[in-house]
């Protein structure tokens, strides 16, 4: 990738890495968080407290998408992505300094649940406006490399987040068994993810400082053609994607421990090889999008997961660990094929009409309605029908509703978006900005 590409590339990169590790914490320690920020509970309703609050953090994120979709187009993409970065990195490090429920009670869970959508309000802009600027930034070659990358940085959030929550018992095991001094003044276990933050934050910032903050990709929004269609199908497409991601990914580890009976560390081991499943799903999907066209990925994507997700599910209790993993590497499979060019195919709906700020928040209400809930509902699923398998159940509706959806956009959207004029403009725009 040709140097003049970096500035473009450290927001897509740093952006929704540091985002998607914040957020995954809460989800792949929400046992441990429903034990001690709420009343003593069993382990399946603490789970469900745990995850309540994550979803909470998610309903913020409308109106901070409102926020910063307004501040990038009157301010810049630059500057608004500089401070909703320092909205969720705050928040997300201030956790690890919580008391718990068994010291103050309810003030902890409150103080938990403020931080929570204080973060999810600076996490409204975030993903999809990163994402947005990656896409109209580069020329037709490498967008759909560029924008596999953009929404692949957030994966590797997660995986980050998931192989530190694997290797947490046994840094503290070796410390216990070192029987350092230093141990005695180490906090507890819980905290050390988030106080991870602190540094990870202060690093993607310091490479994000090269960016201008008064710039914008160029595009197109002409205000009297403006339709509700573009929200509405962006909405179903987003809402399908994340609907996915959240259930089989960051809730996945949860629900095979605690509904499966899975040990811990088998279950974020597969975790974690599904996600660098799909990471390589997501580029290679981004890269594919040269010789095919991107909605026609996406569609691939949400028919083979919506006819196949009931079966994996069906087996996914039945077998041994090879099972498991090669249940979740489908999943990886499937989900990143639509996941790698989502960010070609939904820019485009908007590249005439909303511009920046339908990107913003289409993305981000269906992420807070739909992606942020999953996990409490398909717990709540399983509680009211008794069928381990009903998750499934939620996925292969909502892929059947986007599956006609992204047909759609396949026929509507013929025309190319508009690409800066040549190569030499866009290293001109690119050396403004870095």
């Amino acid at each position: 990738m040709r140097r003049k590409f970096n500035p473009i590339l450290k927001i897509a990169l740093t952006a929704n890495t540091i985002e998607w590790f914040e957020f995954s914490l809460t989800a792949f320690m929400a046992l441990e968080i429903g034990q001690l920020f709420f009343p003593a509970a069993s382990d399946k309703n603490a789970l469900m407290l745990s995850f309540l609050v994550f979803a909470s953090s998610y309903l913020a994120r409308p109106v901070g998408s409102i926020f910063f979709g307004v501040m990038g187009n009157r301010r810049g993409t630059g500057s608004a992505l500089k401070l909703s970065l320092l909205g969720m990195a705050i928040p997300a490090s201030l956790i690890a300094f919580l008391p718990t429920y068994q010291t103050v009670g309810y003030v902890a869970t409150a103080m938990l649940l403020l931080l929570k959508v204080m973060q999810g309000f600076c996490a409204g802009g975030e993903t999809p406006l990163s994402g947005y600027y990656v896409s109209l930034s580069v020329n037709n070659r490498n967008r759909g490399v560029y924008c596999a990358l953009a929404a692949g940085s957030g994966f590797a959030g997660i995986l980050l987040a998931s192989g530190t929550i694997f290797a947490l018992p046994y840094v503290a095991n070796w410390l216990r068994w070192a029987d350092s001094p230093v141990s005695a003044y180490v906090p507890d276990t819980w905290r050390w993810p988030f106080l991870l933050c602190i540094p990870l934050s202060i690093l993607v910032y310091f490479l994000r400082s090269s960016i201008a903050v008064d710039r914008k990709p160029p595009t197109l929004v002409a205000s009297r053609s403006r339709t509700a269609t573009p929200l509405v199908q962006a909405f179903i497409l987003v809402g399908f994607l994340e609907i996915a991601i959240y259930a089989l990914f960051v809730w996945m580890p949860s629900y095979l421990h605690t509904y499966l009976g899975v040990s811990k560390s088998d279950a974020r081991l597969s975790n974690i090889a599904a996600l660098l499943i799909m990471f390589v799903s997501i580029v290679v999907s981004g890269y594919v999008s040269r010789f095919i066209d991107a909605a026609t990925l996406a569609i691939i994507g949400i028919v083979s997961l919506a006819l196949s997700i009931y079966p994996l599910f069906y087996v996914l209790p039945q077998g041994d660990f090879v099972t498991l993993m090669a249940v979740q590497a489908a999943f990886g499979i499937m989900t990143g094929c639509l996941c790698g060019v989502i960010f070609v195919v939904i820019p485009d709906l908007f590249k005439r009409t909303w511009g920046d700020f339908g990107m913003a928040v289409t993305y981000s209400f269906a992420t807070a309605l739909l992606g942020g809930t999953a996990p409490v509902v398909c717990a709540y699923l399983i509680k009211v029908t008794g069928l381990l398998s009903a998750p499934a159940i939620y996925i292969a509706a909502s892929g059947l509703l986007a599956a006609p959806v992204a047909y759609a956009v396949v026929r509507a959207n013929r025309h190319p978006i508009p690409r800066l004029p040549s190569d030499s403009a866009a290293s001109s725009y690119a050396s403004q900005t870095g």
